[in-house]
């Protein structure tokens, strides 16, 4: 669920979404995820939940990727400017269920995503990274997180987020738990220039079960 209220609706307008995170540093953020946590290699297949602009495609190597949205003028931006460097299609991990073209990924990332989910939907979308990756592959989620004696500047803006459902580490950890084997945290407590908590999951898939179908 998320809230497009007042002035937050004019975020699903690409431009002015990617000129709000430049001006916050999101853009600069998204560089340093992708360097330290996502680690693609070129040749690598890499899927991207909640696509928005595909503006993760200027920080990665030379991948074969896939990136999907339910905006679709974040599709239509991202076919604009990135044209053959990847595959751009509207939808969401239901839409996309048994579509060979998310299957043999290395990473699946999922930037911002989770925190606009409630908690069985998140279980569904991680489910859904699973099945789409090798084995060996990773999922990478960076997500608003709440931690104890957070400051309140910080508390009131990330309560006027988009995404209703940010969480704490564990219950991030907890949901992750339900389908990988392999989960590690990283809560970052200055990731922008304005007050703001972030966390980073790393999923890796192994041999593991998947409790549900």
């Amino acid at each position: 669920m998320q809230s497009n209220s007042g002035l937050l609706r004019w975020l699903k307008v690409p431009f002015l979404y990617n000129a709000f995170q430049g001006a916050v540093g999101g853009s600069a953020l998204r560089r340093r995820l992708i360097e330290k946590h996502v680690r693609a290699k070129a040749g690598d297949k890499v899927i991207d939940i909640g696509c928005g602009s595909a503006q993760a495609l200027q920080s990665l190597p030379d991948v074969e990727y896939i990136g999907f949205d339910i905006n679709p003028e974040y599709i239509a931006f991202a076919r604009r400017t990135y044209g053959s460097k990847g595959t751009f299609v509207i939808g969401d991990t239901h839409s996309f269920r048994g579509d060979l073209r998310f299957e043999g990924a290395d990473i699946v990332i999922a930037l911002g995503i989770l925190h606009h989910l409630d908690d069985q939907d998140a279980e569904d979308c991680i489910r859904f990274a699973h099945n789409a990756l090798k084995d060996k592959g990773r999922l990478i989620c960076h997500d608003a997180c709440w931690i104890p004696n957070q400051g309140a500047f910080s508390k009131y803006i990330m309560s006027h987020d988009r995404g209703r459902n940010i969480r704490t580490e564990q219950q991030y950890r907890e949901i992750a738990a339900k389908v990988f084997r392999n989960v590690h945290a990283w809560i970052d407590t200055r990731p922008m220039r304005i007050p703001y908590v972030t966390i980073v999951l790393e999923c890796e898939k192994g041999a593991l079960h998947v409790s549900g179908k």
